[in-house]
């Protein structure tokens, strides 16, 4: 609600992935509200949610920072753009139009490659999970999956599966290159 703290159903909308509990998420909720104001008013601070999450950065710590610095660079690449298009030459705003693909193809590989590893994980995680127990999982649906290529990946996950089929050894393969790209681009944006 913008007010600068965080309910359990705020918390739970936003947070819940399909995969944790309503009960899981609840015990993470108390586990971030170190100064137990959610039992008194039910809410969280919203700088002890930043406090629980940068303690679990890790490598991440270092993808948001080049993030950040991505966009800004992104922003202001496109505000020059904005100023300088109109006057430029037809062979000028062609270059300019290549390079905004450009860079829209190389997110859009990213985001790609970041889908798949957070399908997969959480696949992986349910997976785990169904072995153990069988808990109430909140189903949450994530715009943007390609919910043909799950079914595909689902079906294929294991190699012991009976499912298992070529179509796993090339979507490995896709998601091996996938990887190197991005790590090219990460490669790139550090020596920048």
């Amino acid at each position: 609600s913008d007010d600068g703290k965080l309910s359990f159903d705020e918390f739970k909308a936003y947070f819940a992935d399909g995969v944790l509990s309503g009960e899981e998420l609840h015990e993470l909720f108390h586990m971030i509200d170190t100064h137990n104001t959610e039992s008194l008013i039910g809410e969280v601070d919203f700088l002890l949610l930043l406090e629980y999450f940068s303690q679990h950065l890790g490598e991440y710590g270092n993808v948001l920072s080049v993030l950040e610095d991505l966009n800004v660079t992104i922003l202001k690449a496109m505000d020059k753009t904005k100023k300088d298009y109109q006057e430029a030459s037809n062979l000028e705003q062609f270059v300019t139009r290549f390079l905004l693909k450009e860079t829209l193809n190389q997110l859009q590989s990213l985001q790609s490659s970041l889908e798949c590893a957070m399908e997969t994980t959480e696949e992986q995680t349910r997976q785990e999970r169904q072995d153990q127990t069988k808990p109430e999982v909140l189903s949450i649906p994530w715009p943007g999956k390609r919910s043909a290529r799950r079914l595909q990946r689902n079906n294929s996950l294991l190699a012991n599966s009976p499912h298992f089929s070529t179509g796993w050894i090339e979507e490995d393969s896709q998601w091996v290159t996938q990887i190197n790209r991005l790590q090219k681009l990460i490669d790139r944006l550090e020596k920048k």
